[in-house]
């Protein structure tokens, strides 16, 4: 392997005359703050959607006086919900000096809405929030201001989050019209829009080559060595190049650092396949062929791995995600009870228990209660068929998933808060003894300790794993510099995708201007700064560069170039496939019960 002194560009927040500024666009053009949706050419950073809220209104326009306002309806009556909910959020880069206070006005108007809120956080540049407040009102169906005031000093951004609740059984809408801002005296479309300045050539700093067809050098693999457990953060889903790297990252850390314990983002449920897969080579199970070629390579290396491996010294692997849906008609298909039932009828399948027969009529038949009770009291005949971790792994999903409530967007807001008391689990279990390590391997909105931003606001994995773990805890960030990626389109087909050019602003054009394919950089506090770095989750969406502060966020960087070997990894599925699929599962799955029922009323 080959170290490099690097003359890396860098971003340093200079004084006005030295930051890049926007001389034609305002900040209300550029941040859409008169809600201009659908978004014009000049509309930059459109406002996101909180996506724990997706399903609980429709996109609308409501007209007014002058003016077609955006707006968020619910209509009585619609089939499964019960109000208007809704929130969308933005985040702005405030304008440069020495910036004391902002007064900010948002003018709306709405029918039967129970209360809207919008929450102001002002933000440092090592995204600490600085202060915080909330501007509470009730509009009616004519135009009406609302105003708070809140400190600015030593702030960098301002974000603020717009949530309406509508009354219960009641048709309602909320519209925008516009969102005011005052900073100082001054409106903010009165000062120049600041952007991240232009790359310019920093300090010296090291890197080391990375050849993807060979082992990871030792002193890369030393990052790891020092921290208990490693978070790895890939910043887009779906990408053959960043999932190899990071696939490869964590084999060598499984055969040369003592990892026993790997975590992935995916529901502990469904992962009970994948955990039984390694550790058995005569199990298998229906998903495995749908799995993309990288995952499924990536678990057959696990396998071979735990061969001739004692118990103890085998890896396990795990999911730390759950299911944030509940079994209702709206998601028949989506509940923890029912992806239990699939694994414990696939293990159940020749031996047929009849405990284990009667445990999965009380999944199927949603009595989850006696379900934990069953299992608790029948797990010396049970475990004839299920393992004694499985039980114990079963039993703590289930009592998750009933602690965390019915309510769809509580459990989507608690989503890290339980993917750490999974975490937990598993490694207290798993990976406790001091000389074993975990793994997490998921999206870095997840593992860094920091902020979920863009995403769904809460505490992220890495807050809480941070909080528990101290410096045991680390996390480094997986980029890539272009290519495509598999994601969720507008309408719900999974569509792969090229990658947007990086801007010049941001770390991937600078690291995409190195000579080597893949790299490691650590983060030095150099790097204690903004910096526009790509971001993309589940969907396509039409912004991908947001500014972070990357060391606060990471430890260091895994860096890859797009090549035509390594494009896209899942596989791309229609939404009409996906559903066609799920009535095949669930026909399959009616017909398990039904000859689950005749077996045990015999």
């Amino acid at each position: 392997m080959r170290t490099y002194i690097l003359f890396l560009p860098f971003v340093v927040l200079c004084a006005m005359s030295c930051t890049a500024q926007s001389e034609k666009q305002t900040y209300t053009e550029l941040y859409d703050l008169h809600f201009a949706m659908p978004h014009g050419t000049t509309v930059r950073y459109p406002w996101l959607d909180n996506g724990a809220y997706s399903f609980y209104s429709l996109p609308a326009s409501i007209k007014d006086s002058t003016n077609n306002l955006i707006a968020r309806i619910y209509l009585k009556g619609s089939p499964f919900l019960n109000r208007l909910r809704t929130e969308c959020g933005q985040r702005i880069l405030l304008p440069d000096g020495n910036l004391q206070k902002a007064v900010v006005e948002f003018e709306s108007k709405g029918k039967n809405i129970q209360q809207l809120s919008i929450v102001l956080d002002a933000i440092d540049e090592e995204e600490k929030i600085l202060f915080s407040d909330t501007m509470k009102l009730v509009p009616d169906t004519l135009l009406g201001v609302a105003s708070k005031n809140i400190a600015l000093k030593d702030a960098k951004l301002l974000n603020i989050r717009i949530n309406s609740e509508g009354k219960i059984d009641s048709d309602a809408y909320i519209a925008f019209s516009k969102l005011n801002i005052v900073i100082d005296g001054k409106p903010i479309d009165k000062f120049p829009v600041r952007e991240l300045p232009p790359l310019t050539t920093g300090d010296l700093y090291y890197y080391t080559a990375i050849n993807r067809d060979e082992n990871i050098s030792p002193e890369v693999m030393d990052e790891f060595n020092n921290h208990k457990i490693i978070g790895l953060g890939e910043s887009i889903h779906g990408n053959r190049g960043v999932q190899g790297m990071a696939y490869k990252l964590i084999l060598q850390a499984v055969e040369r650092l003592d990892c026993q314990l790997v975590l992935l983002e995916m529901q502990l449920e469904k992962s009970l396949h994948y955990n039984r897969f390694i550790q058995d080579v005569n199990y298998t199970f229906d998903s495995f062929s749908a799995l993309d070629e990288t995952t499924s390579d990536f678990l057959k290396k696990l396998q071979r791995f735990n061969t001739d491996k004692s118990d103890e010294q085998k890896v396990r692997l795990y999911g730390i995600g759950y299911n944030t849906n509940i079994n209702t008609s709206l998601t028949p298909s989506k509940s923890s009870a029912i992806d239990i039932f699939d694994f414990v009828t696939n293990l159940n399948q020749e031996l047929k228990i009849s405990a284990v027969d009667q445990f999965a009529l009380l999944l199927a038949e949603e009595k989850q209660d006696q379900a934990i009770e069953f299992l608790d009291n029948q797990r010396n005949i049970t475990e004839k068929a299920v393992t004694p971790e499985e039980v114990e792994s079963i039993l703590h999903i289930l009592k998750i998933s009933e602690e965390m409530g019915k309510d769809p967007i509580d459990r989507f807001v608690r989503r890290d808060s339980t993917m750490f008391l999974n975490a937990q689990y598993l490694i207290d279990r798993f990976a406790n003894a001091d000389n074993a390590k975990a793994i997490i391997y998921a999206h870095a909105a997840h593992t860094n300790p920091v902020s979920t931003f863009p995403a769904v606001p809460c505490f992220p994995l890495g807050h809480y794993m941070r909080e528990t773990y101290g410096d045991g805890y680390s996390s480094f960030l997986l980029l890539t510099g272009s290519g495509k990626s598999v994601a969720s389109d507008t309408e719900f087909n999974m569509r792969d995708s090229l990658l947007k050019e990086p801007p010049k602003k941001s770390i991937e054009y600078a690291l995409n201007l190195m000579e080597d394919n893949a790299l490691y950089l650590p983060l030095t506090a150099d790097f204690n700064t903004l910096v526009l770095s790509r971001f993309k989750g589940s969907h396509h969406t039409p912004q991908e560069f947001y500014p972070f502060n990357l060391y606060q966020r990471y430890r260091g960087i895994f860096f890859i170039k797009d090549d035509k070997d390594y494009d896209a990894g899942k596989k791309e599925s229609s939404y009409e496939e996906a559903l066609d699929q799920q009535v095949i599962e669930m026909n399959k799955r009616e017909e398990k019960i039904e000859e689950i029922r005749r077996r045990v009323s015999n």
